[in-house]
């Protein structure tokens, strides 16, 4: 055996490196041809786990935010109101005077009016703006109402036509101070003063005694306070049972349904500022008469003794 043709020669280890090189080549494309003819097989080629699918979270619903206390766009004028001839004029019968306090006493502290009597008072207060006042006052004219409105005497200075015509159409008027600051962080003159100050405006604007009518600014009392209001000649604080809300601006629908919650005896807070306020009532009138209550003036109702 020559050397180039022994196995162990150079060029027969060349050789022999070339076809396990080529048997190598051989076998692993036969693998890959396995793997795509069968699947099952151990040489299939793996491929990457696909991701896992995104879950989004449903969105929360949104909520609409709440109403800033803003002054209204300025209402269009109202058409002239005709008084449904179908819904003649409730009967105002002229109150009796309402009995005093005793003297050195506080102010009757009134939330509502007898339970057991059908009446019911709704009540509107005007402290800074008119936006809703000459529409409300249409609306009460329209069914026919009669009822009481707490005046501020800077109010009345500034819209003493619509103070005259709240008086003019038999509406009763009540003393909100002057200048609506909380009674319960003044003094007792400072009290007294507001009092008088308001009196005198409502007087001069609307011929019209206010007495013996007030309502606190912002609701705030006390005994001490109600005694020095009493000194005045006011013998009673008129609270309420029924908050609207209505400065909050909530809407229509949301200030009807609150009238509506109004039972026997009931006093309902308002505003003069809120042009809804006119609309809300429109709609919840007709609904409070059907129901058989009457709506009056809060010194009427006071007087009413049910069973």
């Amino acid at each position: 055996m020559s050397y180039e043709t022994s196995p162990h020669s150079p060029h027969e280890r060349r050789r022999t490196h070339r076809r396990i090189v080529a048997g190598a080549a051989l076998l692993m494309t036969l693998g890959i041809l396995s793997g795509c003819l069968f699947p099952g097989s151990a040489a299939r080629q793996v491929l990457p786990e696909s991701p896992p699918p995104v879950v989004l979270e449903p969105e929360p619903e949104p909520t609409s935010p709440q109403p800033e206390p803003a002054p209204q766009p300025e209402p269009a004028k109202p058409d002239p109101v005709t008084p449904d001839p179908a819904k003649p004029e409730q009967p105002q019968p002229e109150p009796k005077p309402l009995p005093t306090v005793a003297d050195g006493g506080p102010t009757q502290f009134v939330v509502h009016g007898d339970r057991t009597c059908n009446m019911l008072t709704l009540t509107y207060d005007a402290g800074s703006g008119a936006d809703g006042a000459a529409a409300v006052l249409d609306v009460l004219k329209k069914h026919g109402i009669k009822t009481t409105f707490f005046l501020t005497g800077r109010w009345v200075e500034k819209f003493p036509d619509l103070a005259k015509r709240i008086a003019d159409e038999g509406h009763e008027i009540g003393n909100h101070s002057y200048s609506h600051p909380d009674f319960t962080k003044i003094t007792d003159e400072e009290i007294l003063a507001e009092l008088a100050q308001a009196e005198e405006a409502i007087r001069k604007a609307t011929g019209k005694d206010p007495r013996p009518l007030f309502r606190e600014p912002y609701g705030a009392f006390s005994e001490h306070e109600r005694s020095v209001v009493a000194k005045a000649g006011y013998s009673y604080s008129i609270y309420w049972d029924v908050d609207t809300l209505d400065w909050q601006f909530p809407g229509v629908e949301v200030l009807t349904s609150r009238i509506m919650k109004a039972q026997a005896g009931s006093v309902v807070l308002m505003h003069m500022n809120v042009v809804d306020t006119a609309t809300a009532s429109d709609q919840a009138i007709p609904q409070l008469l059907e129901k058989g209550y009457q709506l009056v003036p809060i010194s009427q109702m006071l007087q009413c003794k049910g069973q």
